[in-house]
């Protein structure tokens, strides 16, 4: 009874998970921290590094697999901080505002017929957690965009080493043989993931994604970082 009261009560004292501001109506952030989010505004016309314009000579001289990379934010302050806390909190509340706002602003943009499909975390790993963050983001985006759920054709069926402290030859060692295929994937795909940062782990994918019938991958991020 003591909880259920709690739960109805915390339906009337809402407050912004970023400033503690009260809200008038609905979760996620106010107006004015929504208003100040780092979005990403400009980048590389294929990987949207930030900062770039046009083309960078990078993607100009070894073309990605994939196609293009549509992302919601740069990773910036709060960013960060938000990711840190969904991961190590187990708490992936914040993922379903922030697929909100990312829909609102690039939902138009993502191919109509393209199919979304979701980096996978190996199942030891996603036990621990409670959750992969970037499911629960391809989830949240079908929602919005009234698609049909992301498919589960892919796995990853050896773990890894965490990335966040690896150069990019480090981060390609470290990825070798650890993404499989479990049947052939649609023509065309959106391949949705919470942070890219060198790329190599949504290259990877696209690759195997195209070697096993796909023709064209797209990237949908949450957040691009600097190079």
């Amino acid at each position: 009874m003591h909880n259920a009261i709690l739960n109805i009560c915390s339906l009337f004292n809402q407050y912004c998970p970023l400033c503690d501001s009260p809200l008038k109506d609905g979760g996620g952030p106010c107006a004015e921290c929504l208003e100040d989010l780092p979005y990403h505004h400009r980048g590389c016309d294929i990987c949207a590094l930030p900062g770039v314009t046009g083309t960078r000579a990078n993607c100009v001289k070894q073309r990605p697999s994939f196609s293009r990379v549509f992302a919601g934010f740069t990773y910036r302050f709060p960013l960060p901080q938000i990711i840190h806390r969904v991961k190590k909190g187990a708490d992936p509340e914040a993922i379903h505002w922030l697929a909100q706002t990312l829909t609102k602003r690039l939902g138009a943009q993502l191919p109509a017929d393209a199919a979304l499909i979701a980096v996978p975390m190996h199942p030891i790993d996603e036990l621990i957690r409670g959750f992969n963050q970037s499911r629960v983001l391809a989830e949240s985006i079908a929602q919005q965009l009234n698609r049909p759920a992301p498919l589960s054709i892919l796995q990853k069926s050896r773990r890894t080493e965490h990335q966040a402290h690896l150069n990019r030859a480090q981060r390609r060692a470290n990825l070798a043989h650890c993404f499989e295929i479990q049947r052939e994937p649609p023509k065309r795909l959106i391949l949705v993931d919470d942070v890219m940062t060198t790329g190599t782990t949504v290259e990877r994918i696209s690759n195997l994604l195209l070697k096993s019938g796909a023709e064209e991958v797209f990237i949908c991020t949450l957040c691009r970082t600097p190079d």
